[in-house]
């Protein structure tokens, strides 16, 4: 009877030994399953957090190239998570982007998209992350997602700037030299400045106006009427005028609006050829005179010139070499103004003729200049750095480059709230 009792006693030991072994083998699958599961989705949170990193660099990255929407978002893509680009997640081979601009009225007020003006990038990227232990409960993937959305500008800083403009005949001729009677080139001019003029916000920047060759008189019909004298006569007068509006903020209200009582902008938009030869040196210097004269303690001073053409006139008043050297003279001018803090932009416009080469730099008595420089070297010179010149090699329009001088103006990029419109 013991012995009986003492087998039972084993059997049941056996039996409940091999449901235990069972439950722990249930157990251990089911922990098993739950940590691949953990480490999958551990490995998809590392995934989108990559690739949330490499979506705001890429809207920042894309940011710093608006207004200009095609370059704006192609630097966004060569900046995000796609494969074989700058920021393409280590963990993940089959990231893709969407990036997409748009204009943002409460960060800078007058931003019209129609004008070329936007101010905003948004990128959208997704990924689609493998899982290997999560197969086990029907989950062969996970899709995760980033967005941001970065701007430029960000906001509205004071300027005060001066606008120059080069009406010389040139400006009035096709890239061969003849006569254009539509003044093709200074329409064009004209309407940049005028898209210039909606990015700025008067309550902020303050703006003049001043041209070359120069009026002979204060008056509206002397400044926007053709000279009636040859107009190389205009640098020699004694009345000669470069500065047509000094600094002034009524030109636009509400800002994107321009106002057509503003003296700005009828003397912008009044402009006709003018004639003559070029003269870069007095008109810079003029625009300078007035930022000091006229701008603000503390804020920014900025130059924005055009000009098609070499330099090859100077005035009899004025130094030797502005007659001598018309074009390093215009760049000693555009050195002395950088000298006191004025930031420069110059747009070279259909410098390179019809031919490719580009025009020399003559003396006022026709001589070639000494030492020798082109229009291109000229301009580049005269430009604060590579960045604020632009080269406009054939005539076109001229709006797409003044936007970006405003964008660059106001140069800055930042992360902004995803839900702006």
């Amino acid at each position: 009877m013991e012995g009986n009792v003492r087998c039972g006693n084993l059997r049941k030991a056996k039996d409940e030994s091999g449901q235990a072994i069972v439950l722990a083998v249930v157990v251990m699958a089911v922990l098993i399953a739950f940590t691949g599961f953990a480490l999958d989705v551990g490995h998809a949170y590392l995934t989108q957090r990559q690739l949330q990193s490499a979506t705001d660099a890429a809207a920042l990255a894309g940011a710093l190239d608006l207004p200009v929407s095609a370059q704006a978002i192609q630097t966004a893509r060569n900046y995000g998570p796609e494969p074989g680009m700058r920021n393409a997640p280590a963990s993940n081979d089959n990231a893709t982007i969407d990036a997409q601009t748009k204009c943002v009225t409460a960060i800078v007020t007058g931003c019209t998209p129609s004008n070329g003006q936007v101010n905003s990038i948004s990128v959208h990227s997704s990924a689609v992350v493998k899982t290997i232990f999560a197969k086990v409960i029907g989950f062969g993937s996970f899709t995760v997602h980033a967005t941001a959305t970065a701007c430029s500008p960000c906001s509205v800083k004071p300027l005060d700037i001066m606008i120059v403009l080069d009406r010389t005949g040139s400006m009035c001729q096709f890239s061969d030299g003849t006569n254009d009677p539509a003044c093709t080139d200074l329409n064009n001019a004209r309407q940049g400045i005028e898209t210039f003029l909606r990015a700025m916000n008067p309550q902020f920047h303050h703006v003049g106006f001043a041209v070359l060759p120069p009026s002979t008189g204060a008056t509206r019909n002397a400044q926007c009427s053709p000279p009636s004298t040859p107009a190389d006569a205009n640098y020699d007068s004694p009345t000669a005028g470069y500065l047509m509006v000094p600094l002034s903020s009524d030109f636009a209200s509400p800002p994107g609006t321009l106002n057509a009582g503003s003296t700005l902008v009828d003397r912008v938009e009044c402009q006709q050829k003018a004639g003559g030869r070029t003269g870069y040196a007095n008109a810079l210097d003029a625009a300078q005179a007035e930022l000091q004269k006229d701008g603000r303690p503390g804020v920014q001073k900025v130059i924005i010139f055009l000009s098609d053409g070499a330099a090859n006139y100077g005035p009899l008043s004025s130094p030797a070499s502005y007659r001598n050297q018309p074009c390093q003279a215009g760049i000693n001018s555009a050195n002395a103004a950088k000298s006191q803090g004025t930031t420069i932009y110059s747009i070279g416009y259909d410098l390179d003729g019809s031919n490719g080469v580009y025009q020399a730099c003559l003396t006022r008595s026709n001589a070639t200049e000494t030492p020798n420089i082109n229009a291109l070297q000229a301009m580049q010179r005269i430009a604060s750095s590579a960045d604020t010149f632009y080269n406009k090699p054939t005539p076109g329009q001229l709006n797409t480059i003044f936007a970006s001088i405003a964008a660059n103006i106001f140069r800055n990029a930042q992360l902004i709230d995803d839900t702006l419109s």
